[in-house]
């Protein structure tokens, strides 16, 4: 017995006084309507109205259950107007995962533009810094690192961003100190900061038109896992940094911070960024909307540039095999809530 339904028909019939217009008034049958309502007696055990030929009246125990019937479909009806409405109006807190390694450059003008889009979502963002389960761990959508050769996850949606572009830099007193590196080996005799490296391989590709990848590996002199500290360890002299340009640009136009071997480009596929989210129906609003909103930013960011974004550090290679393990292991206002790890 769907017991709602019949507690509709019997409000229906108490508030009509018939069966009949009942029916009417429901669109169905006069036998449904009696059906549903001997059906509902028989659940609780309990008559709730007395029928002659001619009228009906409610029992005390129908007037009682009437009253209660009232109050339960009108939150019902609430409830379900309510949830019609934010599907229409996306609200409530949208979580979302970004690994740590990436940059508040990238993630600062996306979270405001689609809250200015959608001012009654409020957003809490988690740097994470470790393997996590974006279903188990409570998260909408993570921002994640492509990974080519990752195996298909059926339990996520994944959606290419955009792709990142990487500079080696280096403050000039460094540089005045212990000299500029003239080729991508000799990069690995200076101190070098960088991101842990269960956060990120310091094995970097670099190629230069015409000629194969170099591949070298940097001598951390200073790990940090977030990749805005490392900017302040190159700005602060500590060494030379592999790290984002748009992280850094203001710095090299500057001068606070040195281009290193501008004629070479790094070939990264741990630059590829992802969105991704549960494989599942009737997905809430505001992930959708967020998704297609992170996908026509990057897009917009890529054709005003003419060229791929710029954008931030992706997930490293831990956060490959935290990609793969997603799903196994993996109020109305205008607040932004942050925090480290998960």
């Amino acid at each position: 017995m769907n017991q709602i339904h019949a507690m509709r028909v019997f409000v229906t019939v108490a508030q009509s006084q018939s069966f009949r217009r009942a029916a009417q008034q429901l669109d169905v049958s006069n036998a449904l309507v009696t059906r549903s309502v001997a059906m509902l007696e028989a659940h609780l055990h309990t008559r709730l109205i007395n029928r002659t030929t001619r009228n009906l009246s409610l029992t005390e125990a129908g007037q009682r259950y009437l009253e209660g019937c009232r109050s339960v479909l009108d939150e019902l009806d609430h409830l379900e107007n309510a949830l019609a409405h934010t599907e229409r109006e996306p609200g409530g807190t949208l979580r979302v995962a970004a690994a740590s390694t990436l940059s508040l450059v990238t993630l600062t003008p996306l979270i405001d533009g689609y809250r200015r889009r959608y001012p009654r979502v409020n957003v809490r963002l988690t740097l994470v810094e470790r393997q996590f389960s974006l279903v188990e761990d409570g998260f909408d959508v993570g921002i994640v690192a492509a990974s080519p050769t990752r195996d298909g996850d059926p339990d996520l949606v994944e959606r290419a961003l955009d792709v990142a572009t990487f500079v080696p830099c280096a403050s000039p007193g460094w540089l005045a100190e212990h000299g500029e590196p003239r080729t991508p080996a000799q990069l690995a005799r200076h101190a070098a900061v960088t991101l842990p490296p269960e956060a990120r391989s310091v094995t970097w590709q670099f190629a230069r038109p015409g000629e194969h990848a170099q591949q070298v590996t940097l001598r951390p002199a200073y790990a940090v896992n977030n990749m805005l500290m490392v900017r302040h360890a190159a700005l602060a002299g500590m060494g030379l940094a592999i790290v984002p340009a748009s992280l850094v640009a203001d710095d090299l136009a500057a001068g606070t911070l040195v281009r290193l071997l501008p004629e070479y480009e790094i070939d990264d596929p741990e630059a590829n960024m992802s969105i991704v989210y549960p494989n599942r129906q009737y997905l809430p609003a505001k992930t959708l909307r967020f998704v297609d909103y992170a996908i026509e930013h990057f897009q917009r960011a890529s054709d005003a540039s003419g060229r791929n974004t710029v954008t931030s550090a992706a997930l490293p290679a831990s956060g490959h095999a935290a990609l793969r393990s997603m799903s196994s292991t993996l109020g109305n206002g205008a607040a932004l809530h942050m925090s480290n790890g998960v």
